[in-house]
């Protein structure tokens, strides 16, 4: 899971045509619309990522007009477009911070800032409502009203989240590596995790918590009865396995691929007694025991030569519905190992060759042809200058 907000350097300037009164900086490998003159290269400054909420403070109120949201009391911080130019974070000077100029850069200032993680699922805990069908009787409110609904218990700490690394974060450190990937389209919907407790009781989870019967979760575990081919799945294999992937369908994500009912498609497994991911053929193997469908597979291949070239590469259509746009690509390397960012430890033990993943994995989402960098929804914007107009608003699971 990606910092907030850290000390950074502006690596480029570059103007936008037409454009007089701003211009294109590259931070941390991403786009941000600047004031023109207000920064220039190898300058230190402050950046914002995606997901980010900015509290209420005097030097935040050039925000209030298009990113306030008095449900999370604060700046939510989301993709902005203008001119052609893509921005996708915030770019903010040192001096909000009265030690700035000491500090080295990776030096993360999110707290000292006051900016909290845009989460809706943590914003709005999801309780487990399989029961309050019950409370239209009198005689059962009487009996059970006083009650209060199980609040749903936390995501398991061995098993990773779907929390892919995005290109421009990563890129410093696979552009020089020789490793084969596989690539998948990117679906949209929301994330889904089952898994059996070792008494044989399937667990469902959101991207954060468990879900219980309740939602598109418990609706996909009942269509295609999860329970039983997972059992069937142990049986086999003698492994209990906790498979994650992606829901599709009516009432998500404005069903884009205008499917007639949810469905359900596996991106990744893993080990659940051990947290090691299986391998790509491992997955296949275990979609093809269980009967699942899989994310869609695009191709094999090597990783291109700029970042710029990997991102054009992520535009194209769906495989599931006709003149539909992907949302993007997934890119999972092969057996060998890719070093991980030492500041982002895996959430599980370390697989054999310790400090390294087995499966780093780069999104590239796009939506209504503009090119995002992830699932979640990011902005941004241009410090007192010129805000640009807010995109429709759409994320993943």
């Amino acid at each position: 899971m990606h910092d907030l907000a850290t000390v950074s350097v502006i690596q480029e300037i570059q103007p936008i045509e037409g454009k007089d009164r701003i211009v294109l900086a590259t931070v941390e490998n991403y786009h941000s619309i600047v004031q023109k003159g207000e920064f220039k290269p190898g300058d230190k400054v402050i950046y914002v990522y995606y997901d980010a909420i900015l509290p209420v403070r005097p030097e935040f109120e050039f925000l209030r007009k298009r990113c306030w949201s008095e449900k999370l009391k604060g700046f939510r911080i989301r993709p902005m477009k203008m001119g052609g130019a893509i921005s996708e974070g915030l770019v903010l000077p040192l001096s909000l911070l009265s030690d700035g100029d000491s500090l080295p850069v990776g030096t993360v200032v999110a707290e000292a800032l006051g900016i909290r993680r845009y989460d809706p699922e943590l914003q709005s805990p999801r309780q487990d409502t399989r029961k309050r069908w019950w409370m239209r009787y009198p005689a059962i409110r009487r009996l059970f009203g006083s009650i209060k609904p199980h609040l749903a218990e936390g995501y398991p700490s061995l098993i990773p989240k779907s929390d892919e690394e995005n290109i421009e974060r990563c890129w410093d450190r696979i552009s020089s590596l020789d490793c084969e990937y596989i690539i998948t389209e990117k679906m949209e919907g929301c994330a889904a995790m089952y898994v059996l407790g070792k008494g044989g009781r399937l667990h469902s989870y959101s991207h954060n918590r468990e879900a219980g019967d309740s939602g598109c979760w418990g609706e996909i575990a009942r269509t295609l009865d999860i329970r039983s081919r997972l059992r069937k799945l142990r049986k086999q294999i003698r492994r209990r396995i906790a498979i994650e992937g992606e829901i599709c369908g009516p009432g998500i994500q404005k069903n884009i691929y205008h499917f007639p009912k949810l469905r359900f498609f596996l991106y990744s497994a893993y080990d659940a007694d051990t947290g090691k991911a299986l391998t790509y053929t491992e997955l296949c193997a275990i979609a093809a025991i269980m009967g699942i469908e899989q994310v869609p597979f695009i191709r094999r291949g090597k990783a291109f030569g700029s970042v710029e070239t990997m991102l054009a590469d992520a535009e194209g259509l769906s495989l599931h519905g006709k003149d539909i746009p992907r949302e993007g690509l997934v890119w999972s390397h092969l057996p060998g190992g890719i070093p991980r960012n030492p500041q982002y430890p895996p959430r599980g033990p370390c697989l054999e060759n310790g400090g390294w993943i087995s499966a780093l994995q780069v999104q590239i989402t796009l939506i209504q042809g503009m090119v995002r960098r992830m699932t979640t929804c990011s902005m941004a914007s241009c410090h007192g200058a010129i805000l640009l107009p807010a995109p429709s608003s759409s994320s993943s699971g």
